[in-house]
This record gives structure tokens, C-alpha cells and sequence, in this order.
């Protein structure tokens, strides 16, 4: 059979009829990524409005259908390119959709698999391209009439994009592919954009991942851009979902799947964004300290782990954090320890003041690093200790960094950080006497002396 062309968009917003999670962690997995798959999509009732399929051996298709699947109401299964695995026939035919999208073209979902595909459905149709990229924008034709919003991710890699397919499915955005490293996106990706009446565009990653050259061209081209980015996968996928989802899901779901692969997370995307709840990367054997931390922080009722425990471990359903990293917070040797001052004394009688940090003597201009992984909770000026940055580290534990250089705080209000990671610039600022780091370490609230509190993990700072 070949593929029908013929067909209008399908552009119907259907609300999907998936089961809810109840409280407490919950595994979706299967044996291989394809059975995982359709752990993920029997959370969807029968009678489908559509039923996205897309390959299990690559990644760009999938990105895009998981957010397409996710605004039109239905799952996302994948298939081998020469062959549809019996499990998933079985799924496509309890699910009945009334309608199937097969993403991509025949190089990576052959015609065979299309005429398989053809008996099981009364409609469906095949949206691939040239490349990638054509691929992507006929699926987003497809399935969107409008939107307000959408993401822009990398076709050259998968980690930063997964978590924006799930936040896109939430908002109701399509995911538009680009080629990352390229000086500007095809001028069909504009032209697609506009013609949803897209006003925002969200691109996903740094600058390694979509290159400034193509941030400044949508912003030439008239779009509000933001960027939301990490030092890694982990922390990127954790700063989409802060600023897309925020608070909102606290006592809903959340979902995690491994930031190594990309096939549970594609199918996975599909499910979060149709339920609107953030979907979080994570290491197989631990959950990545910031990412914990995010996690702890938003308290979803319902947590699903994607994929078998070969994939994501037992202690990663546990909730168990990968062990807290330390660094020195900057270089230089103990120019003020923690406790009384000397006494100042003037003919009207002697005053004492208590330090309640340690100075490190850095020099101006020195680099500051994040003592561990955290959340900033203040970033800006704070009185006379100027120029002030504060990390919440979880376990009740914060770190302080005080007068820091005009201009040299380099991390925001909320941002997600790792150990080590360069958070400014050494300077003078509030009442400074000279270039130095004032450094504070808080202990469910209490500051305490950093010195004895970083050597007991390993950290000199004398």
C-alpha cells in the first residue's frame, strides 16, 4: 500500500483517555525498548484518536511525533525499520486507533512496516522528508492548526531535546528540528513557524547544541526567544522543566528515564506531555544530586520510572541521590576565620563583632565555584556583604558567597547548579576592605563554621 498523501491535517485536539498514576513510584518497562514502549502507551484506553510510529533504532523522528502525539491525544509506539515486532502489532490492535502517523520516511520506516501498519487502521499516512528536518516540519503541519509557543532543538543529538518534547506535549507546542551547529535554520522552519502564529520560541540546550548564530536569527526574525539551558543533559532537562512546568505539577507526576539512550524517553515524552507533567533525566545507578534536588523540591505525588531496572536502577526508583560532590569555593588560603573579631575599641568603650563566615584571600578577579550541586536561592545585592550568592544544597544544608565583583555574578535566581561549577568573579563589593571571597556554610539555618564543616568532605580551605 502506499502511503496516502491525500489526506487533510489532522490538526484535532482530542483530550486523551489515559489512566492516572496513583501515589508512590511506579515502573513502566519491558524487556527491550520496544516492549518498554507499550508498557508506556497501555496507559492509554482503547480507541485512540491517532497512534503515532516512528523507528526504536534512531532518535529525530521520535522527537518530534512525541510532542505531535501528546497535543492530539494519543501514544507514541516504535517499530523496527524492516519489520513491526509481533508485541507492538498486538498493542496497535487492543489501542484501535482510528487513525495512524507513521514519522519519517522509507530509509528508516521501510514500506513493508507501512503496509503492516496499513491492515491494522482505517486511516494512515506517512509524514517524512528528504531529511530529518522535512520530516519533522510535515509531522508538526500535520498535527497543529496553531501555536503559540514552540521548542528548537538539535537534529545531531538527542540529550537535550528529550525533556522539551515532554514540556512542548504539555503546552501544546510542536518541536522543530534544526541542524545545531549551522549558522541559521532552512528558511521552510521559519515559514512554519509563522504560519502557526508561533510568537516564542524555546530552544533547548546550549550553545554547543544550537549555535548563538541561530538564537540570533530568531530573534532577527521577529520571535521572543529563551534559552534554556545546563552545564549537562541532566541539568538541562531540569531547567525546561522549572521554567515551563514550575510548581504546578506539585502532587501530580513526574517522570524519569535515563539520559544515556533516547528510546524511553521518546515514547515516555508522548505520555508526559499528554498527563502535563515534566519528564527528568537521570544516571542509571543514581539520580544526579541538582536533579534530586529539583525533584525533593517539587514533591510530585507519583513518580514513573521509564524503562527496566538494566536501564534505570533500583535505586534510582528509591529515590537515591548520587553522592554529594564539594569543591573549593576558590582559590587562596584563610585570610578571616569564623567566630568573635577582635575587639574595636574607642574612647566610648570596645565593640565585638562575630564573623560568621571565612574569608579566602583570592585577589580581585579571581573565579568563585559552587561549593556542591544545589539551587540558587539569591543572586544580587545583599547590604554590606554586596554582591551575594546563595545555594541550597538539600538536606537543609546552604552555602553563601559574598562580595562578589560588579558584574561578576554569572548564575540566576533559581538556576540549577553542579559542584564545581564557576558561579562569578572575586571582587570588593559591599563592605569589603579589599578583593577576597566571603564564605558562609548554613546548616538547617544556622550558619556554622565552614572550615571543620568542608574538611569532614574532603575540602581544604586553609
Amino acid at each position: 500500500m502506499s502511503p496516502d498523501t491525500t489526506k487533510p491535517p489532522f490538526h484535532a485536539v482530542a483530550q486523551a483517555d489515559i489512566t492516572p498514576f496513583a501515589p508512590g513510584v511506579h515502573r513502566l518497562a519491558g524487556p527491550d525498548r520496544f516492549e518498554t514502549a507499550i508498557a508506556i502507551s497501555q496507559r492509554f484506553a482503547a480507541n485512540v484518536p491517532v497512534l503515532y510510529v516512528a523507528t526504536g533504532m534512531d532518535f529525530p523522528d521520535g522527537l518530534t511525533a512525541a510532542a505531535a502525539a501528546a497535543h492530539v491525544g494519543g501514544p507514541l509506539l516504535l517499530t523496527q525499520p524492516d519489520a513491526v515486532p509481533a508485541s507492538v502489532r498486538e498493542e496497535i490492535a487492543r489501542l484501535a486507533p482510528a487513525r495512524i502517523v507513521v514519522a519519517g520516511g522509507e530509509s528508516v520506516v521501510s514500506a513493508g512496516v507501512y503496509n503492516e501498519l496499513a491492515a491494522l487502521t482505517p486511516s494512515i499516512i506517512r509524514l517524512g522528508g528528504v531529511d530529518r528536518f522535512e520530516s519533522g516540519e510535515r509531522v508538526i503541519a500535520d498535527a497543529f492548526a496553531s501555536a503559540a509557543q514552540a521548542f528548537v532543538v538539535t537534529g545531531r543529538a538527542f540529550p537535550d531535546a528529550l525533556a522539551a518534547s515532554a514540556a512542548a506535549g504539555a503546552l501544546g507546542a510542536p518541536v522543530f528540528l534544526v541542524d545545531g551547529l549551522a549558522p541559521s535554520v532552512r528558511a521552510s522552519t521559519i515559514a512554519s513557524m509563522r504560519a502557526l502564529g508561533v510568537g516564542t520560541v524555546r530552544i533547548a540546550g546550549g550553545d554547543s547544541a544550537v549555535s548563538p548564530a541561530i538564537e540570533r536569527q530568531l530573534v532577527s526574525a521577529g520571535f521572543a526567544v529563551a534559552r534554556h539551558e545546563g552545564v549537562d543533559r541532566y541539568l538541562t532537562a531540569a531547567a525546561i522543566n522549572q521554567t515551563v512546568f514550575g510548581a504546578a505539577v506539585a502532587q501530580s507526576s513526574a517522570f524519569i528515564a535515563t539520559g544515556s539512550d533516547f528510546a524511553d524517553a521518546l515514547a515516555g515524552a508522548a505520555l508526559a506531555g499528554g498527563v502535563a507533567a515534566p519528564l527528568y533525566l537521570t544516571q542509571s545507578g543514581c539520580i544526579p544530586h541538582p536533579v534530586s534536588v529539583a525533584l525533593n523540591e517539587l514533591a510530585p505525588a507519583a513518580r514513573v520510572i521509564l524503562g527496566s531496572t538494566g536501564v534505570v536502577g533500583e535505586a534510582v526508583e528509591q529515590g537515591t541521590a548520587c553522592a554529594m560532590v564539594w569543591a573549593k569555593p576558590a582559590a587562596g588560603r584563610i585570610t578571616g576565620a569564623f567566630g568573635p573579631r577582635a575587639p574595636i575599641c574607642t574612647p566610648g568603650g570596645c565593640s565585638q563583632s562575630f564573623h560568621r563566615g571565612i574569608d579566602l584571600g583570592t585577589g580581585c578577579g579571581a573565579p568563585i565555584y559552587a561549593a556542591s550541586g544545589g539551587r540558587v536561592t539569591s543572586a544580587g545585592w545583599l547590604g554590606t556583604y554586596g554582591n551575594w550568592v546563595k545555594i541550597a544544597h538539600g538536606s537543609g544544608i546552604d552555602t553563601g558567597y559574598a562580595h562578589l565583583a560588579n558584574g561578576g555574578i554569572l548564575v540566576r535566581l533559581g538556576q540549577l547548579l553542579r559542584a564545581g561549577q564557576q558561579i562569578g568573579w572575586s571582587g570588593a563589593t559591599g563592605a569589603a576592605t579589599g578583593c577576597h571571597l566571603h564564605f558562609e556554610v548554613y546548616q538547617g539555618g544556622v550558619q556554622i563554621d565552614p572550615a571543620p564543616f568542608m574538611a569532614l568532605r574532603g575540602i581544604r580551605l586553609g
